[in-house]
């Protein structure tokens, strides 16, 4: 007799678990459902990222955004590694 999955080999298997009394081959394992629209997670933000976001807040120089994009798109933009690390290392800490 073959089993579910038609295939000779596990068939097989499958009969020699049998006999020898070995367990016999299980499909998959069940996979975790989803929670329902009714189940809430919590979530806490640290005051840190509090100051973070609203430090976002500020007003954004649409002038200067624009003077930046040119500059990439011409190539004269020139990154400056170290002044990004210390202001980083100001910022962060």
């Amino acid at each position: 007799m073959k089993g579910i999955s038609g295939s000779p080999v596990l068939g097989a298997y499958q009969r020699l678990a049998a006999v020898t009394g070995a367990s016999q081959v299980q499909g998959p394992a069940p996979v975790a459902t989803a929670p329902s629209p009714g189940e809430n997670a919590e979530v806490k933000i640290s005051a840190k990222a509090r100051g973070l976001a609203a430090d976002g807040d500020s007003a954004i120089d649409t002038g200067k955004v624009n003077d930046l994009k040119q500059k990439i798109a011409n190539g004269d933009f020139k990154v400056d590694h170290a002044k990004i690390a210390s202001r980083m290392l100001e910022r962060f800490g």
